[in-house]
């Protein structure tokens, strides 16, 4: 029998997952962000869960910690993260924003190895760990599987290899274009749409410091490219936005 992310509807989802002891089952692989999972027989699955825990973190919490053995793969349920590289003096660097239904497979091929990056949580997360020994014991046993595991870690390695060389490459403005345009059409799909992030975390998006952010952020809303009302953000020129982005 092989498990279709067709046959659950998300309110199907989410009244199953009411009534899981712990907020996560086989069900909650059937989502957008399970797309890893999809092809596998429900035996697959239902083991994947017996072996796997739940936690929840409140805002701030550490999830994965930089220079640590990477030894889980993390799917998230709910909530939105952070990933990033800390740097000396307390300087980070955020490469990637995680948002509900996303996996992190950091190190998942290669036994032992070192998490390059932290993930922290930046509102309430729900996520499962699941043992790297079984996601390597469906990669050796299982041929589709194992190619949609390198693809997400592939895609997963892309954007943040691409992310770097943006922030090396573009001037600030284009840097900040990037940030919005990220969050509006890859995190939050809608417009106006609220930032949980204050501008210290908007501003390791960007690579820049958070009173270059701010200023650039206020040149933006005053060619009004965008408007902002507290934590909320909304995209009046797009057009405009991407030809910065454009042109760095």
């Amino acid at each position: 029998m092989v498990f279709v992310k067709e046959n659950f509807t998300e309110q199907q989802l989410d009244k199953q997952c009411l009534f899981c002891k712990d907020d996560c089952c086989v069900s909650c692989f059937g989502r957008d962000g399970g797309l890893l999972f999809r092809k596998l027989s429900r035996p697959d699955l239902d083991q994947l869960v017996s072996s796997k825990y739940s936690v929840r973190f409140k805002p701030g919490e550490t999830i994965l910690k930089q220079n640590t053995i990477s030894s889980n793969i993390v799917c998230f349920r709910k909530g939105i993260a952070k990933v990033y590289v800390e740097g000396i003096n307390d300087k980070n660097l955020i490469l990637k924003v995680i948002k509900d239904t996303g996996i992190i497979t950091s190190g998942i091929l290669i036994n032992n190895s070192i998490r390059p990056y932290t993930v922290s949580a930046v509102t309430e997360v729900e996520c499962c760990f699941i043992s790297s020994d079984k996601i390597m014991e469906l990669f050796s046993a299982d041929r589709q599987f194992a190619i949609s595991l390198i693809e997400h870690y592939h895609d997963m390695s892309n954007h943040m290899f691409n992310t770097l060389v943006n922030l090396t490459v573009k001037y600030m403005p284009g840097r900040v274009a990037d940030t919005i345009l990220y969050l509006k059409n890859d995190i939050f799909r809608e417009n106006p749409f609220m930032v949980p992030f204050s501008r210290q975390e908007l501003a390791e998006m960007s690579a820049m410091t958070k009173e270059s952010f701010v200023r650039i952020l206020k040149e933006f809303k005053t060619s009004k490219l965008i408007k902002s009302d507290g934590k909320y953000i909304e995209i009046l020129d797009e057009e405009a936005l991407i030809e910065i982005s454009i042109n760095g």
